[in-house]
């Protein structure tokens, strides 16, 4: 099974757990020795054998991302799509920025570069920071593409999933900040 399609899975079969367990992962210690869901989790999309304490993580920040509620309500939280970089400047809002609105990213320049720069031991810990806080703001009708976190958690020392990341954030700001030059311009005329 291809890393896209365990992220499927996970998204597919997180979406339908209920408030509790979905809580447990959330609070699950990645240093421990994870619930009977991450068990159960792990086995059903192919990830028993790989790296526990990377799935722990990448388990737990898709259950931090993963919109609250009763299943019945909830979509699957991964969409190829949707690439995270794009997310982290848009702050899980597809029609960022407002009409009339400066664009203003998420997650600011200055910390995404913080988060590129950190050692790849340190940022697991600092994208589910980000995770919390994104989780907070985000439309839940609006996915992330999940496997690209997983790659940056497995992969920590791939730098090309870094700028990955980069450029989708910079695509997404330059995008919405010509689109505002654009309508300020056509305001002025």
């Amino acid at each position: 099974m291809s890393l896209e399609q365990t992220v499927e899975c996970l998204s597919k079969e997180m979406s339908r757990l209920g408030t509790g367990p979905l809580a447990e992962l959330r609070r699950m210690a990645v240093d421990g020795p994870g619930t009977a869901d991450f068990w159960r989790l792990a086995a059903r999309c192919g990830f028993l054998e790989y790296s526990t304490d990377s799935w722990m993580r990448i388990v737990k920040i898709m259950a931090i991302l993963t919109s609250r509620g009763a299943p019945a309500g909830r979509r699957p939280l991964h969409d190829a799509e949707r690439p995270l970089g794009g997310v982290l400047c848009d702050g899980g809002h597809k029609d960022w920025p407002a009409a009339g609105a400066a664009p203003r990213p998420f997650l600011s320049e200055t910390r995404l570069a913080r988060l590129l720069a950190q050692r790849p031991d340190q940022r697991a810990e600092a994208l589910e920071r980000i995770a919390r806080m994104l989780a907070a703001k985000r439309n839940p009708e609006d996915g992330i593409n999940c496997a690209q976190i997983a790659a940056l958690l497995l992969f920590p020392d791939n730098e090309v999933n870094l700028r990955k990341l980069a450029s989708a954030y910079y695509r997404r700001l330059d995008t919405a900040t010509r689109r505002a030059e654009a309508e300020e311009e056509e305001t002025a005329a």
